[in-house]
Formats: C-alpha cells, structure tokens, sequence
C-alpha cells in the first residue's frame, strides 16, 4: 500500500465514510497484527496513539452536531475502536518507515553501483592448427574458415561447428585447435565426432581436427560442460589438469581453473573414469570427485550447482564468500578489494540470472548477509 493509500484509509475510517472493504482492511489489520501482539510499540506509545485519536473522533463528531443542539458528553470510545484506530496510524507509520527506509536503502546502493558492470558474453579466439586466429566475437554467421580437411562454421545462435570434410587429409601430426575464452566470455562448440562442448569464462580448450587414433583426445584447462557423443570403440578423454577423464558417451562438467584447490568433475549422465597421480575412481550420475593433490575424493552433490553457469544462472548453496568473488571475477571481468576479514563473513544461498549487470549479483549477496559492495571501474570493495 502507497502512503497516499493508507492516509486516505486512516481519514476514511476516522470520519465516517470509509466502504465495507475499507473497514474490513483495517479489521484484519487489527485482529492480524495487534490482537497477535506483533504490534512492537511500549504501552506508553499505545496510549498516547490512543488519547490523540480519540480526540480527533471526538472534534470529528462535534463538527456533525447541528448547531444549537446540546453537545452531549462523549461516550467513552471502547477499547475496540482505540486499538483500531491506533493500529491504522501505525499502520501508516510502518508504511510511511519502511518506504524511507527503502528510499535510503536505494539511494545508498544507486551511489554505490553507480559504476556497473554488464556481464559477459560470447566471446572467444580461435586459433586453427595452421596457426590462423579468428576473433569470434566480431566474426560473422557462416563459413569461417577450411583447413586440413575440416570446415569451420559458426551458426546463427553462435555455435561453433567444426566438420570434417575430407578424412583422407594427413593430420598435422602435434598440432591442435585451440579456444579460448577471456574474462567476461564463453563459448559453445560442436566437435567433429558431434560431442558439444560448452566453455566457461577463462578457459583454453584444444583439441585435433580429425580422431585418427584409438582415443577422443582433447585438452582443458579451466572449465567446460561435454555432452559427449557415443563411440564404444573410440573412449573420449579430457586432460585437465593433473587428471584424466575417461568416457564413452556421457554428459559431465570438469571445473580446473589454476587457482582453484582442486578439480572437480561432476556427473550428470552415464558414468566416467577420473584417473590421478594416485589412483583411479569411477563415479555415476550426482556424484563429483575432486582431485586434491595425488588423492581422488567422490562425494554425491546436486549437478544443478556444477552446471548454473552452463544454464545461465549463478546458484549459491552455502558458498564462501571467496569462491563467490572467483566466479564473478571470470564472468564480469572485475577484481575484488576486501575491507573486512573474509573468514568472518557469513556463507551465501541464493540464485540469480548471469545475464544480468553485476549489481543484481550484488544486491542478492547483500540482503543474505551483513555486507556491502562499492563498485568503481573494473574494482569492486567489500565492506
């Protein structure tokens, strides 16, 4: 309800001409809110609300009597009618509070967020096994480029599709295609056998432009979402970092950022094989393992988590407030300044488009926790 609203409500009430809806608003207001003590006002507030209203009934009620007639001794006004009419100033109060509360909430974050940033997008550099670079951000829809028996496209919605077209091309024996996506991009590709791969910010991808050999093989380093195609006879393997994965044809997510402390690999489909340093595990659908060191650790976890990115959301479920700062870091291509201890800040839930600005991010992260953000240029503070 608009302050206006509510004031027109309390005159209505107070002089006799409020509609039955009016009157049955401040009724339930009443039985709802101070007849279930959730009015917070000390007793004293209660009375001095009470005595002005009932004085302003009373001049209300003089005004009405004809002239010349005996002004009679007002009734006293039942306690009933006190509390109603008490709890519709309050009720106005609260309403009038609350939007200046919202006003300077708002005009605090307007100052703070007044240098916003927009998210990514799809952006990435292509670079051919002959050593061509193709920026895929400015290319246009269509055929990009032929080479080594393979032609490249880039589709309307932005899909990068490789295809083989002549498979009797001798390979360039230990040269690779390679993506990579900046700070603030991400990009979708479609293999030469069909696997799809989609690539997250701050990710480097290679792969060869034909599978000659027994194996799949493909190389990554940060993270990316397969959806691999199925060829029993030919195992599609990933090698991130200090690990291998594995599969036939299968549908996982693989997050190896450097800086992150381990790799995670997460199961949505099918079953794969995570291959370290120290051993080998083989996890299913809603498990994730994470290579920590030498040693391989499988936990079961909701896949939504691993792949918001990919669907284009931010999902936080008791997250730190440092591996928050991570992911956006990628995405919006912003550095992050800590004014207060990280440790003592509270982990964050929450789930927010990552299309929006930064701000929205922002905002999300403040009202589940005693923070604030101030943005200037690509520099974010926290306080």
């Amino acid at each position: 309800m608009k302050t206006e609203q509510a004031k027109q409500l309390i005159q209505h009430y107070l002089d006799g001409t409020a509609s039955a809806k009016e009157v049955h608003l401040v009724d339930s207001f009443v039985e709802q809110q101070l007849l279930e003590n959730t009015w917070t006002a000390d007793e004293a507030q209660k009375a001095a609300f009470g005595e002005k209203l009932k004085a302003r009934i009373d001049a209300e009620r003089l005004k009405k009597q004809e002239p010349g007639e005996r002004v009679a001794k007002p009734k006293t006004i039942t306690r009933r009618l006190w509390i109603i009419a008490a709890s519709a100033a309050v009720l106005a109060l609260c309403v009038i509070g609350g939007l200046f509360a919202i006003k300077n909430r708002t005009e605090d974050r307007t100052e703070r967020y007044a240098n916003d940033v927009a998210p990514g997008g799809n952006r990435a550099i292509l670079t051919l096994a002959d050593g061509r670079r193709i920026d895929l951000s400015g290319s246009k829809t269509g055929e990009l480029a032929t080479t080594n028996g393979l032609n490249v496209k880039k589709a309307a919605n932005g899909l990068l599709v490789f295809s083989v077209i002549d498979n009797g091309v001798a390979k360039e024996e230990g040269k690779n295609n390679t993506i990579t996506t900046p700070s603030g991009g991400q990009y979708q590709v479609n293999l030469p056998d069909g696997t799809l791969v989609w690539l997250n910010a701050e990710t480097k991808f290679s792969f060869p432009s034909h599978f000659n050999g027994k194996n799949r093989s493909v190389e990554l380093d940060g993270e990316a979402y397969f959806e691999v195609s199925k060829d029993k006879n030919h195992p599609f393997i990933v090698k991130s970092k200090k690990q291998e994965v594995e599969v036939l044809g299968t549908h996982f997510n693989i997050d190896s950022y450097d800086n992150n402390i381990g790799t995670k690999t997460t199961l949505l489909e099918g079953s794969v094989k995570i291959k370290g340093a120290g051993g080998e595990k083989v996890i299913a659908p809603g498990e994730q393992s994470v290579l920590y060191g030498n040693t391989i650790q499988v936990n079961a976890v909701d896949p939504a988590f691993a792949i918001d990115w990919k669907n284009g959301e931010f999902r936080f479920k008791n997250e730190s407030l440092p591996s928050i700062m991570q992911k956006l870091s990628r995405w919006y291509g912003v550095q992050f300044v800590m004014d207060v201890r990280y440790e003592l800040m509270p982990s964050f839930s929450g789930s927010v488009s990552r299309f929006d600005n930064i701000s929205e991010v922002l905002k999300m992260l403040e009202e589940t926790g005693n923070i604030k953000f101030y943005i200037n240029g690509k520099v974010v503070t926290v306080k």
